[in-house]
């Protein structure tokens, strides 16, 4: 289903609470993250992208997991768009609207308290790279 990125369907208040639940999974903010790193019009590969280091390494089950439950969160918020053969992701039309809540987050990471940094490797990582 391709979404409009200005259409009025869903509200504000709408469209921020589908951004806190997309953020709620370490898969997907990965596969956010992983997407920021290249151009816009690039397909990466999965399970790759959604990796993390807490994340079984059973291509299998990760891939399952991916299909059934991220992605189409992720596709419904117009975040990304997905394709099976080859199994990869690229930028869906809304992406700015997440693209814009991690640039913020990576803008002051250093501000954060630490108990929201310690154990999280996308955030450590941030942290250490801003000082």
């Amino acid at each position: 289903m391709a979404i409009d990125p200005s259409s009025s369907e869903e509200s504000a208040i709408d469209r921020w609470d589908r951004l806190h639940e997309i953020l709620a999974s370490q898969e997907r903010r990965m596969i956010i993250y992983s997407l920021m790193d290249v151009p816009k019009e690039r397909r990466i590969p999965l399970p790759d992208a959604a990796m993390t280091p807490e994340s079984s390494w059973d291509q299998q089950r990760t891939s399952t997991r991916l299909r059934h439950h991220h992605l189409p969160k992720l596709v419904d918020a117009g975040y990304i768009r997905w394709e099976s053969d080859p199994f990869c992701v690229q930028r869906g039309p809304r992406f700015a609207e997440v693209e814009t809540m991690f640039d913020l987050i990576h803008d002051s990471i250093s501000q954060f308290p630490k108990s929201l940094i310690t154990g999280c490797e996308i955030y450590e990582k941030l942290y250490h790279d801003d000082r």
